[in-house]
């Protein structure tokens, strides 16, 4: 079946009224920028036309919910840029709910994100309020000098907002070092670390606040769901 032969039949089988079936065809194939592969064998198709014919039969008959697994799985970055794309659109007037272990996907296209470990939700909450909840979230890359590293470090060490310092580079002239925030101090941490800064006379090459990963998020919550 050519593309539009086969959205016709799956408009068919979604009971799509026959006098509407065209105009969804087109609508369809008009979203999913299935145009230039219209008249195509369905069997000729890319991986990603497939695709995109297969989420186009989805949504022939303009359901309220939409239930997707791996949307983006096989495509090229193009492909998914236009994937996400469309279900964020979507996703202004449905419900799409979709299953990925690609979380550059959540972050890319979700509104509410959950994760799900050995059968029971373990996180539920929006990408951004998930992220905050990864350990790296609020750690403070600096790379200063104008004073021994070891002594840059002591001084970050006294700081109340900081649980710990980790040395990438240390020498005699100054430091690159991640210092972790204490719980509940992700928000002042690089402030103070400024102010040490500061007040020890340091030139500040760099001071980047880190945000939290969903997937380093992901593995801890997974890793010590097993352990218990």
């Amino acid at each position: 079946m050519t593309v539009e032969a086969f959205l016709r039949f799956a408009a068919e089988m979604r009971r799509v009224p026959a006098s509407e079936i065209q105009a969804a065809v087109d609508k369809a194939i008009e979203t999913t920028f299935l145009e230039p592969v219209r008249h195509q064998s369905v069997d000729t198709l890319s991986k990603g036309y497939r695709h995109r014919t297969c989420f186009a039969q989805s949504i022939i008959h303009d359901p309220e919910v939409l239930i997707l697994d791996e949307p983006t799985d096989g495509l090229d970055p193009n492909q998914k840029h236009e994937i996400r794309q469309l279900i964020r659109r979507m996703g202004e007037t449905k419900a799409i709910l979709f299953s990925t272990h690609i979380l550059e996907e959540v972050e890319a296209s979700c509104t509410r994100a959950i994760i799900i470990d050995r059968g029971r939700v373990v996180a539920d909450g929006t990408p951004e309020e998930l992220k905050a909840r990864a350990t790296n979230a609020g750690t403070v890359l600096l790379r200063a000098s104008g004073l021994a590293g070891s002594g840059i470090r002591a001084e970050l060490e006294k700081l109340a907002e900081a649980a710990s310092v980790e040395t990438v580079e240390s020498d005699d002239k100054g430091l690159t070092a991640r210092i972790l925030p204490a719980k509940g101090k992700a928000g002042s941490l690089s402030a103070a670390v400024y102010g040490v800064c500061k007040d020890k006379n340091l030139t500040v090459h760099e001071l980047k606040v880190e945000e939290g990963r969903l997937d380093l998020l992901f593995r801890e919550i997974t890793k010590k769901d097993a352990e218990k």
